[in-house]
Order: C-alpha cells, then sequence, then structure tokens
C-alpha cells in the first residue's frame, strides 16, 4: 500500500518532465543557428554603396520684401474727393489715384493770376515814365528827382511782378497737389482713408509696390556673411508654395546689428506671381561640405518603422536593418547601418 502511494506522485512527476521536455523540443531534430541568405538568382540590379561629398546647406530665415515700395499721402490739407482704386489693383505710372476737393484752390490760381496781370500793367505804365523822364531830364526839362522817383517806382513794380508770380506758381503748385498720381506702374496694398474725410499733410492714403522688385532679407550671421560676396548664387526655398527658386545676392549691408551680430544680406529673385511682400522664406546658402553614404531610395524597404536594405554578401543576399538621414533628388543618406563598398541589391521578389 506504501508502494503504491509512493509510485503515484513518481509517476505523475515523471509525465511532467517528459512534457515539459518535448515542448522543449528535446525530441525533435535541431538545426545550428545561421543566417537567412538568399541566392542572387533572381536579383534586378545592384548598387555600391560609397562615400559622396555633400554640401552642407544653412537654412535661414527670411522674408519677401519689395525694393520699390512707397507710401502715399498728401501734401495739402484738403478733403478727399474721390479714391480711384482698392488694395489688390494693378496701376500704370501716372494714374490718377486720389482727388482731392480743388475748388478753393482754384480760385486761389485764379486770384493770383489776376494780381500778376494787375502787376503788369503797373509796371509797364511804371516803365513807360522811367523811359520819359530819362528822355526829358537829357533835355534838362525835370529835375535828378523826379528821374529817381520814376526809377524806384519802376523798380518797386518791377519786384511785384515777380512775387505775383511766384503766388502764381504756388497756386498752380496747390492745384496739382489736389490730384496724386502712382509714382511707378505696381500694385496697391492697402487704401487707408475713403472720400469724405480730411486728408492732412503726411497722412497715410495709399501704399503701393511694385510685384517686379521683390527680394529676399535675411539676417545672416557675421562668419557666414564675411564668405559672401555679391553676385554669388543661392536658392530660395518658400514654404507656403513650397517651391525653391534660384537667387543672386545683390547687397550687404556693410554695418552688422551689434545685438544679434549679423548682417542683413539681400537677395534677388525671379518673378513669380504667388510671391507677395511679407512672405516667409528661407535663405539656403552652402556653408562647406561633408560626406555622407547615399543610397537610391529603391533599394530601401520599410516595414512599419524600420528601414532595411538588401545586403549583396559574396553571392548570397541577407537584411540589414539602416538608419536614414536626409533625401536629396532620388537619393538618401544612410547615417548607419551601412560602410562604403557594401553591395546593395534589388531582389525581383
Amino acid at each position: 500500500m506504501n508502494i503504491k502511494k509512493l509510485l503515484i506522485p513518481l509517476f505523475t512527476v515523471t509525465g511532467l518532465l517528459i512534457v515539459v521536455a518535448w515542448m522543449a523540443g528535446v525530441f525533435t531534430k535541431k538545426i545550428a543557428p545561421d543566417l537567412l541568405e538568399r541566392h542572387t538568382d533572381n536579383v534586378l540590379s545592384s548598387y555600391t554603396v560609397k562615400i559622396t561629398p555633400k554640401p552642407i546647406l544653412e537654412s535661414i530665415p527670411a522674408g519677401i520684401k519689395a525694393r520699390e515700395a512707397t507710401l502715399l499721402s498728401s501734401q495739402i490739407l484738403a478733403r478727399i474727393e474721390n479714391i480711384h482704386v482698392r488694395g489688390g489693383d494693378n496701376v500704370e505710372k501716372g494714374q490718377l489715384l486720389v482727388t482731392l476737393e480743388s475748388e478753393g484752390l482754384k480760385a486761389q490760381l485764379a486770384q493770383a493770376i489776376s494780381m500778376q496781370d494787375a502787376a503788369q500793367a503797373l509796371l509797364t505804365e511804371a516803365k513807360a515814365n522811367f523811359e520819359r523822364a530819362q528822355t526829358i531830364k537829357d533835355k534838362g526839362l525835370v529835375s535828378q528827382s523826379e528821374l529817381d522817383k520814376a526809377v524806384a517806382t519802376f523798380r518797386r513794380y518791377k519786384s511785384e511782378v515777380v512775387v505775383a508770380k511766384q503766388r502764381q506758381q504756388a497756386a498752380q503748385i496747390a492745384v496739382e497737389y489736389s490730384k496724386i498720381s502712382s509714382p511707378f506702374s505696381g500694385v496697391v496694398v492697402a487704401r487707408s482713408a475713403e472720400p469724405g474725410d480730411m486728408a492732412a499733410p503726411g497722412q497715410l492714403l495709399l501704399s503701393l509696390y511694385d510685384p517686379l522688385t521683390l527680394q529676399i532679407e535675411a539676417d545672416v550671421r557675421e562668419s557666414l556673411a564675411m564668405q559672401l560676396k555679391i553676385g554669388r548664387k543661392i536658392s530660395i526655398k518658400i514654404d507656403a508654395i513650397n517651391k525653391i527658386f534660384d537667387a543672386v545676392i545683390v547687397e550687404i549691408v556693410p554695418a552688422a546689428d551689434p545685438n544679434a551680430r549679423s548682417f542683413v544680406v539681400k537677395a534677388g529673385i525671379e518673378f513669380d506671381p504667388n510671391l507677395r511682400p511679407g512672405m516667409f522664406a528661407r535663405m539656403l546658402i552652402e556653408d562647406g561640405s561633408k560626406d555622407v553614404l547615399l543610397v537610391p531610395v529603391e533599394y530601401l524597404q520599410s516595414y512599419a518603422q524600420l528601414d532595411m536594405v538588401w545586403l549583396l554578401n559574396e553571392g548570397n543576399l541577407s537584411r540589414r536593418f539602416v538608419r536614414l538621414g536626409k533625401l536629396s533628388l532620388n537619393q538618401i543618406e544612410i547615417i548607419s547601418g551601412l560602410n562604403a563598398g557594401d553591395v546593395v541589391a534589388l531582389p525581383a521578389n
């Protein structure tokens, strides 16, 4: 009876050990660990990884500004009669933009013209009296004092004519100031007044810019700005339209900002109807180069968040996981996982 009680636990433990050993693969044939290889029978193409010098582009925040931009205001105190344009309108050079009330100015001009005519008539009379007095004086019929009086009268009216002409010119200019025209062909940015408002000298009425004179301005650090020259070609990226433009440096302000330790660099850019003043841009300036490993993107395969390539080694293919850098055209930078001289392949399957 005691033997039976001992055999039952023994058989139970033995059975459990057998089951554990079976699950662990003790009774199955084992395969030694090795790399899973694929033969190159179905390789479409291969590429030898090599070190390639890549320029280092420094991205500098910049902005778009118009080289020709102006703020239009009145030069006289007058009420606005009409503003002929609105923001966004295209205007031509010399086009009438703002008309100010000018009835009072025209009346002043007419009065100045009349005063000039009167002064001219008095001058003509004074001149005739002077010439007559001088002729009679030569004959000894008038005194020297009478002749001096005629000369003084002539000179006084002559001065009054000059003053009258200047008043007429001032009145004429005031009338011309009542019409404000565009100084160049461009686009109206904003309209800051309306008909009926009183326009004072210096008060903003309209702002204009010439879209053909847009340029890029950026604050470039001292060490990089000192390497730049006028005429150097750079690249400009406009994030809003996702486009890269070719540009040429046209001006480097010859004084640094003592707070930011930077120079203002201006670059000319080709005309594009999508560009507007004030848009954000990036000035891409080459600052040296570095050696990188580049692989064509078609040799890269991605699984979830893992990236890999097929490595060709002695006629066999094996997976190699890699860490990627920046994409450049149709090639991508390999940060780690490959070395110069490695051969990557593109299998058929």
